[in-house]
C-alpha cells in the first residue's frame, strides 16, 4: 500500500494518481478504495455523472451510499451547486411535506416566516434522498408528482416553483419486494430506478480492508496525537477475516476506538480488537491467537498453558453461542457468573454484554 499521507492523507484507485480532476473529485467526495469492484463502480460513476437521469443506489448500511452520491455530484457539471441530503427515514406526514416543499408565512400554526424546502434548496444541484424506501406511502404520490411535473408549491402558497435538481436516491431495502407488497409505489420506483447502482459490501471488496484500516488508523492517530500507531500482522489478519456487517462505517469507527484506547508504543495486536471479531478465530485459537515468539515455544507444552488455551477457547465459543450474554455464557460453561468473571480477569479477556 502507498503511504496514506500522500494526496492529503487519501489514497486513490490505481491509474488515477496522475489525473488532477479525478483526484480532486475523490478528495471532495471522500471515497477511498483500491479494489477492482470499486474501480469498476468508479468507471460507472464517470459514465453517468454528466446525465440528469435519476440514480438509485442500493447496498447494505455503511457501504458509503452518501459518499458515492457526493462523488456523482462532484464529477458532474452540477459540482459547484448545492448538494442537499435528506434522510427520508425520519419524516412522515406534515413533517415530510414541510421538509421537502417548505412553507409560506401563516401556512400553519407557528409558521411565522417563509421556509424553503429541500426541493427549493437543491436548486439546480443534487437532491440526495437517503433511506428512500422509508418515504411514507401517503407522501409518495406528492413526491412522484414533483418528479413528473418538475414543479411544486410551498405549503400555504399558490405559486408554482420549478424543480431543477438531479435526484440521487439510496436504500438498503429491497424496493421491488416492497412494491410487490404494496408498501412502495411502482410508478415512483420506476421513476427513481433509471440508473441503478449496487454498492458492494466491504466483505465483497476485501482488498480494501487493509488499506482502509491503515488509512483510518493513520487519520485518527493524528487526530488524537498518536501518529505512530500501526497494526500488527495478527491484528490485520483478524480485520481481513471479519465479516464487517457494518461495512466501512464499522471499520472506521473501530479504528477510531483503537486510536483512542491504544496508548502504548507497540503495534496494535489482535487482543486489542473487540472480542466478537476474535471469536471468528475461535476454532483455531491456539494457532491464531498468538504464534509463540522466540523463546516461548517450550511453553506450549506446559500443562498450565494448555489448560489456559482450552479454557479460553471454551469461554469464547460459549460466549459466541450465547450471543453475547455473559449470564448465558456462564450457564453454558456450567460455572457461576462469579467464576466466569474470575476466569476472564485471570486470562485478560474482555466480554461485553450483547
Amino acid at each position: 500500500m502507498m503511504d496514506p499521507r500522500a494526496y492529503g492523507g487519501k489514497f486513490l484507485p490505481q491509474g488515477l494518481e496522475a489525473d488532477p480532476e479525478a483526484r480532486a473529485a475523490m478528495h471532495e467526495a471522500g471515497l477511498l478504495f483500491r479494489s477492482s469492484a470499486m474501480r469498476a463502480l468508479y468507471r460507472v460513476a464517470i459514465q453517468v455523472a454528466g446525465s440528469d437521469a435519476p440514480v438509485l443506489l442500493t447496498g447494505e448500511s455503511g457501504t458509503g451510499k452518501e459518499i458515492f452520491a457526493r462523488l456523482l455530484h462532484t464529477l458532474s457539471n452540477r459540482s459547484g451547486r448545492p448538494f442537499v441530503p435528506v434522510n427520508c427515514g425520519v419524516l412522515s406526514g406534515e413533517l415530510f411535506a414541510d421538509k421537502f416543499f417548505g412553507h409560506e408565512p401563516g401556512a400553519f400554526t407557528g409558521a411565522t416566516r417563509l421556509q424553503k424546502g429541500s426541493f427549493e434548496l437543491a436548486a439546480d444541484g443534487t437532491l440526495f434522498l437517503d433511506e428512500v424506501g422509508e418515504i411514507p406511502l401517503a407522501n409518495q404520490v406528492d413526491f412522484l408528482r414533483v418528479l413528473e411535473e418538475r414543479t411544486f408549491k410551498r405549503l400555504g402558497g399558490d405559486k408554482d416553483l420549478g424543480f431543477r435538481a438531479r435526484i440521487v436516491a439510496a436504500t438498503n431495502r429491497a424496493l421491488p419486494d416492497m412494491v410487490r407488497a404494496g408498501r412502495f409505489r411502482a410508478d415512483l420506483f420506476y421513476r427513481l430506478n433509471v440508473i441503478p447502482i449496487a454498492l458492494p459490501s466491504l466483505r465483497e471488496r476485501s482488498d480494501d480492508i487493509a488499506p482502509l484500516a491503515e488509512y483510518f488508523l493513520w487519520l485518527f492517530g493524528h487526530h488524537y496525537h498518536r501518529p505512530n500507531l500501526r497494526l500488527s500482522p495478527e491484528a490485520m489478519a483478524v480485520l481481513t477475516r471479519h465479516r464487517w456487517p457494518g461495512n466501512v462505517r464499522e471499520l472506521k469507527n473501530l479504528m477510531e476506538r483503537v486510536a483512542l484506547l491504544h496508548t502504548s508504543e507497540s503495534p496494535v495486536m489482535a487482543d486489542d480488537l473487540p472480542l466478537e471479531m476474535r471469536l471468528e478465530f475461535a476454532p483455531d485459537l491456539p494457532h491464531e491467537f498468538g504464534t509463540p515468539h522466540s523463546g516461548e515455544a517450550l511453553a506450549d507444552f506446559n500443562l498450565d498453558a494448555a489448560v489456559r488455551r482450552a479454557e479460553t477457547a471454551a469461554m469464547l465459543r460459549a460466549y459466541k453461542a450465547a450471543h453475547g450474554s455473559k449470564q448465558r455464557t456462564a450457564e453454558l460453561l456450567g460455572i457461576s457468573p462469579r467464576t466466569l468473571r474470575h476466569k476472564l480477569a485471570q486470562y485478560g479477556l474482555r466480554l461485553e454484554d450483547g
